[in-house]
């Protein structure tokens, strides 16, 4: 089971539009992976279990990433990010627009 719960993780990586250096507590990383493995097996899973995969995760740069998104994309304060000039969509840990150079602004 953790096996498949971390090939999840690292499949979600493909949603990433760009990558972030920003260090993550075990906290954070446990919550993501309550959220997910309950979300996806919609079983409970055990403090141990979590924990057990939090030290894996923290292991595997590509999980952190991964995780990095899934948090990312859970946080009401910061989802989406939009272009000024023509509304195009981007993810939250983008500042510049590529195409047209411009900051962009957070979608409410």
């Amino acid at each position: 089971m953790r096996f498949i719960l971390l090939v999840i993780i690292i499949g979600f990586m493909g949603c990433q539009t760009a990558a972030h250096q920003q260090k993550q507590s075990q906290a954070e990383t446990v919550s993501a992976l309550t959220t997910m493995t309950q979300g996806l097996t919609n079983k409970p899973i055990t403090e141990a279990q979590l924990k057990n995969l939090a030290v894996q995760v923290a292991k595997d740069p590509q999980a952190q990433s991964a995780i990095r998104s899934i948090n990312t994309a859970l946080s009401p304060q910061y989802t989406v990010k939009y272009c000024p000039e023509d509304g195009e969509r981007f993810s939250a840990d983008m500042i510049w627009c590529p195409d047209h150079k411009v900051k962009l602004e957070w979608v409410e």
